[in-house]
């Protein structure tokens, strides 16, 4: 794409030939050993003595450690909260061009520009990096979310190869209002998490009167935040910019230039958990996005803890044609433009050791859709997006994937070990005849949310997305008692789920509608009959409620063979209604995808693994009449009475709702009862 290519020594690449406590390989003989594969001229003139420096400077009060000369054994260093600079732009006159209600256009020139909340980023002039990305004048609009939950990106400023070399950079940035904010009213993990609303009488906010509203009402979706103490956002902790290790560019460059031979990059990044592994997923795929220019990417998500376009429990193969700007609770699924869904498979677990042989069949069968995709478009590259589970039994589903896959190129985000982790993938690279590339950890503080919090954001923001519009995402508030449900026949003429399956133990069906209603199911739907791992009986069981269940064998229910079957998504259940014979599905699947699995004569099941209950389900309706409680105190609609009222026990507020309660029925319904954990405090993000 014409940037500068700038070289950082402290990237490191395994030669397949010794062992990882061999001789390692600067991140120069990287570039040069790819441009015998058919990289670009450019690089091959590059020399040892040429500069280090990245063509994406990093504004920061404090140096990056990339660990090189750190002993193998150590810790990488926790990052000081001292106060940091976020950006070097400045408002002033000469640097404003325009200025709306909702929007504003800024010079940015040489600065960097750190924002937080959620914004829509148009490029008029120049040329700026973001998040992996090079982005050029254009009609295209990009969103962007940047929340306190992670590291915020920099817009920096870059060369633009298409203009003349003085243009002056200059982007437009817009307020972006598509319901994920509303999202705090069902859930506190969803508050303080983006920036204030910035009105003219606010004097603590960074933007002066020549950026701020002129109307008191408007409330922009972002701010400019020139500090981490900057006091334009709400949460409570120390903001942080979205820092690169050394060597990470380089190597971001290395990839995503295209082979003269036409070959593609499979490239599977792996590391351990906290390293920076999704980030440097997320810049990999929206670097091939900027560069390929064929608009064909495909990611091969196989982290079913965290994945990037789905709700935790699946695996998926991707199609990417535009870049994404945001953690994955902002893109839970592939409904928006610039992603399709090819595959995905439903493994019901969060982690991979319930059931190994199970997800490398669903991984491998994701890979040849991958294969059978390359016919149509040879030159369509692979992104792999690993598992954190590295060590035991991960670490020999992760050298299997290597052994299992056609890739090019291995990259590793530690390079301080463990050790025989390093020497597996080592081993493993080297006998495929890939590149192995170890690169630094990314440097984190302690992370505002954990790992078990996101998943529930993840997935709450899946069943909170609303219909698309304009090919967008659009969230809405509405609590999950309150929703519009799908109702699907179990049984009767109009059967549409052929049956249920629960993963794992077996359980007396006596208890199998209790153990449905109010949890989350995969839909499954079976391609051929060689999918069950045995013969069906020509007529399943049923429970006394006229369920059909798949009848374990050998006191356990193994999972379907994912190459005769592939999921729809998720579902939460709300009720089991006995008189009807249907399930109450709450969830963002259109109801014409359903249809058509029925009038294709396929089968539908629905599958009960092991992922985390949904209890933020059970108390959406208890936070949103508190937010409404809320408001109308500060609306002086109602007396402040709210501290005492939001101490009733959340136990006995359940028992009060009519679909969980601890006592009564309603005709046709079993009895909802409280789950445990419903008694419990919720302590305040």
């Amino acid at each position: 794409m014409g940037r500068k290519r700038g070289i950082d020594a402290s990237t490191s690449r395994i030669d397949p030939t010794v062992s990882s406590k061999g001789r390692q390989v600067s991140a120069v003989r990287i570039v040069r050993e790819r441009s015998t594969h058919g990289n670009p001229q450019p690089y091959d003139s590059i020399k040892e003595s040429d500069s280090v420096d990245s063509d994406i400077e990093y504004i920061t009060n404090r140096p990056l450690d990339d660990g090189a000369n750190r002993p193998v054994d150590e810790e990488q260093p926790k990052l000081n909260t001292t106060v940091q600079q976020l950006c070097t732009f400045m408002p002033f006159n000469d640097r404003i061009n325009g200025r709306l209600e909702d929007a504003v256009t800024i010079r940015l020139d040489d600065n960097t520009l750190t924002l937080i909340g959620q914004y829509e980023l148009w490029v008029r002039k120049g040329a700026v990096s973001l998040l992996g990305a090079v982005l050029h004048p254009s009609s295209a609009v990009y969103r962007v979310f940047a929340p306190s939950t992670h590291s915020l990106p920099v817009i920096r400023s870059v060369r633009n190869p298409y203009g003349p070399a003085d243009q002056p950079i200059e982007v437009t940035i817009t307020s972006l209002r598509c319901g994920i904010r509303s999202l705090k009213q069902v859930s506190p993990m969803f508050d303080r998490i983006w920036n204030k609303a910035i009105e003219v009488s606010d004097t603590n906010t960074y933007e002066p009167d020549d950026i701020k509203p002129s109307l008191s009402h408007v409330k922009r979706t972002y701010s400019i935040l020139k500090s981490s103490n900057n006091a334009s956002y709400s949460s409570k902790h120390s903001q942080n910019l979205l820092e690169l290790p050394k060597g990470w560019q380089p190597l971001l460059t290395c990839l995503t230039a295209r082979n003269q031979d036409g070959a593609p990059t499979a490239a599977l990044v792996c590391g351990p958990k906290g390293s920076g592994k999704s980030t440097f997923v997320r810049m990999l795929s929206n670097g091939f996005n900027d560069s390929r220019g064929s608009r064909c990417i495909v990611l091969l998500d196989i982290d079913p803890g965290q994945p990037e376009f789905s709700p935790p429990g699946e695996v998926s193969l991707v199609q990417i044609s535009s870049c994404h700007f945001g953690p994955p609770y902002c893109h839970p699924s592939t409904s928006a433009h610039g992603l399709k869904l090819i595959r995905s498979h439903h493994i019901g677990t969060v982690s991979p050791q319930d059931d190994p042989q199970h997800y490398m069949r669903c991984v491998l069968d994701l890979f040849q859709y991958y294969k059978q995709l390359l016919v149509q478009h040879p030159s369509c590259p692979l992104v792999v997006n690993t598992a954190g589970w590295i060590q035991g039994s991960g670490l020999e589903l992760l050298s299997e994937c290597i052994n299992q896959m056609d890739l090019t190129d291995v990259v590793y985000t530690s390079i301080i070990g463990p050790s025989e982790v390093v020497d597996s993938i080592t081993q493993a690279t080297a006998e495929r005849n890939m590149r192995l590339h170890l690169i630094a950890s990314q440097p984190i503080e302690a992370a505002p949310r954990a790992a078990v919090d996101l998943r529930m954001m993840q997935t709450l923001s899946y069943f909170h997305l609303d219909e698309p519009e304009d090919g967008q995402f659009r969230w809405n508030a509405t609590s999950i008692d309150e929703m519009t449900t799908e109702r699907v026949h179990y049984s009767g003429p109009n059967q549409t789920v052929y049956a249920v399956q629960l993963l794992g133990q077996e359980l007396d069906p006596d208890f199998l509608s209790q153990v449905l209603e109010g949890c989350i199911v995969g839909l499954v739907v079976v391609e051929d009959d060689a999918a069950f791992p045995w013969d069906l009986p020509p007529s399943l069981p049923r429970t006394t409620e006229q369920i059909p269940y798949i009848p374990p064998t050998a006191h356990i229910t193994p999972p379907l063979s994912p190459v005769h079957s592939y999921t729809l998504g998720q579902a939460l259940i709300r009720s089991v209604n006995t008189t009807s014979y249907t399930f109450e599905l709450v969830m963002p699947i259109p109801h014409t995808t359903l249809a058509s699995v029925r009038i294709g004569q396929r089968k539908l099941i629905l599958v009960r693994g092991s992922l985390d209950t949904p209890t933020w389900a059970y108390k959406e309706d208890l936070y949103k009449q508190m937010w409404q409680r809320k408001k109308a105190v500060k609306e002086g609609l109602a007396d402040d009475g709210i501290k005492g009222w939001a101490k009733e026990d959340t136990k006995q507020w359940a028992e009060k709702r009519d679909w969980v309660t601890a006592e009564g029925r309603r005709k046709g319904e079993r009895v909802k009862r409280v789950r445990r954990d419903l008694g419990k405090k919720t302590t305040k993000p």
